[in-house]
């Protein structure tokens, strides 16, 4: 009977390390971009995800960071005598912007990023598909509060919209983040 106990205890221990679950953001990007599992294949990917990732608050991009990190394991594994490291470095080649790609969209942003995102879609609205060095533009923003509504952050953005030709207005405006993504923006209501 202990014996049994044992087993199915030592087995339900052994599923939770399998070198087959997926557990962050590259792990995930790898399984969907159909790469499977392999230690050096993984560790290369890994290794530029956190270059990005540490590199991110110096307002470098997240993707381009990452890609020349890449770039940089790529030309040392091509100049490594090493066995089987130039296949490896042509399967990294042929699969970095699948796996750079859904890793950048796997990952929990952080809120400045998020922020961003809002701002740029504000900025969208109001420019249109015109230049936005000829029409109206938000400046200086910032964020003056945030609520949690059903299982949405709704983040309140205080900007001014410059017009060219015309008088800065400030206007207020929610961001709506949910499950760590950006999701829409929507109006403040007066009272």
């Amino acid at each position: 009977m202990y014996a049994l106990l044992f087993t199915a205890l030592s087995l339900s221990a052994c599923s939770g390390l399998s070198p087959y679950r997926s557990v962050g953001p590259v792990d995930e990007a790898l399984k969907a971009c159909g790469l499977g599992y392999s230690t050096e294949i993984s560790a290369a990917f890994k290794g530029a995800f956190q270059y990005a990732d540490a590199n991110k608050s110096k307002g470098i991009d997240f993707s381009a960071s990452m890609q020349d990190s890449l770039k940089t394991q790529l030309t040392t594994m091509l100049e490594s005598k090493e066995v089987g490291s130039k296949e490896r470095a042509e399967i990294i080649s042929s699969t970095q912007a699948c796996v750079i790609r859904l890793s950048d969209a796997y990952r929990p942003k952080a809120r400045n990023e998020l922020v961003n995102a809002c701002i740029k879609d504000v900025q969208g609205r109001l420019s249109g598909a015109g230049s936005t060095q000829s029409t109206d533009t938000v400046r200086g923003w910032v964020v003056d509060g945030e609520d949690r509504v059903g299982g949405i952050d709704r983040l309140r953005i205080k900007a001014a919209l410059h017009s060219y030709g015309r008088e800065t207005q400030p206007v207020s405006f929610y961001c709506l983040i949910k499950d760590g993504s950006y999701e829409d923006v929507e109006a403040v209501k007066v009272n």
